[in-house]
């Protein structure tokens, strides 16, 4: 599996690792279940980790973050990359939200204000809840239109795999 790995400053300490992993051709035929005639798509997980967990983080690197999949996803005219929400706690406190939905929000908030810049470059989003009933957990699953048929595949996938 390829890696591409950055880590974005908010300028006062504190950073995330935002990783894309790259599934390799026996992962999209074997693990998703992609068709030969599918298979020069590719398909990348997000994995973001705030390095200092016990302190705050500054908005800048949320959204420097999204500039930066932003950019890696116009580098890859043809993949398609999925994010799933962690449910590890945060640190936030009074928070009515549970850890999982208060990322997914932020995420939701983040790249909604990038709506135009991401409609001008057909770049799309599939909200996907995923988990057993009680355990649910939130993502979200970038493409192009000309990805559609990857995206079901993919989205099943996520799906299926945290049940």
């Amino acid at each position: 599996m390829d890696t591409i790995e950055t880590i974005i400053p908010d300028d006062k300490g504190n950073y995330l690792v935002v990783v894309l992993n790259f599934y390799d051709d026996i992962d999209k035929a074997e693990v998703f279940q992609i068709p030969e005639e599918l298979a020069n798509f590719e398909i990348a997980d997000i994995n973001i980790q705030k390095k200092q967990l016990d302190q705050p983080l500054a908005p800048k690197a949320f959204f420097r973050m999204c500039d930066w999949l932003i950019s890696q996803f116009c580098l890859y005219p043809k993949a398609v990359f999925s994010f799933i929400c962690s449910i590890s706690e945060l640190g936030v406190r009074g928070s009515r939200w549970r850890p999982e939905e208060y990322r997914w929000n932020l995420f939701e908030v983040l790249f909604r204000r990038k709506q135009p810049e991401l409609d001008s470059r057909n770049i799309r989003f599939l909200d996907i809840i995923v988990g057993p009933e009680g355990y649910q957990t939130y993502g979200k699953i970038f493409f192009r239109d000309r990805h559609y048929a990857v995206v079901n595949l993919v989205e099943s996938h996520l799906v299926n795999k945290y049940v």
